[in-house]
């Protein structure tokens, strides 16, 4: 069977089409919706930048990866939450976060959302 995403994985996949401040091209996101969700062909993902982000920073709207124990580093941008038809994307697993970095990006959506 073929690779369907899953909660927890940090996949390479291609942002584009972008638009404005969006995140463009090919990067890592972290997927955030479950397999049940995904096996749709949908799923919700954040992307993972190593860029500065100090504006993102500074709001508490990324997780970083650092010190994590995987070898993808930079920070999960949870304020550009998206939902990307990931078959379209031609989307690869690299790897998988412990499950206190899905927890810590959860939070921050839900504050984002719910505040």
């Amino acid at each position: 069977m073929a690779y369907v995403p899953d909660r927890g994985d940090i996949v390479r996949l291609d942002f584009d089409p972008s638009s404005g401040r969006e995140m463009k091209g090919p990067h890592f996101g972290l997927v955030l919706s479950g397999k049940a969700f995904n096996q749709q062909g949908l799923a919700m993902l954040c992307p993972i930048s190593q860029g500065a982000a100090v504006a993102a920073r500074t709001y508490g709207t990324v997780v970083s990866l650092s010190g994590v124990g995987t070898d993808t580093q930079g920070a999960v941008h949870c304020h550009q939450l998206k939902s990307l038809d990931w078959r379209a994307c031609s989307v690869r697993l690299k790897e998988t976060v412990p499950q206190y970095i899905v927890d810590e990006a959860l939070a921050r959506i839900e504050a984002i959302l719910f505040e």
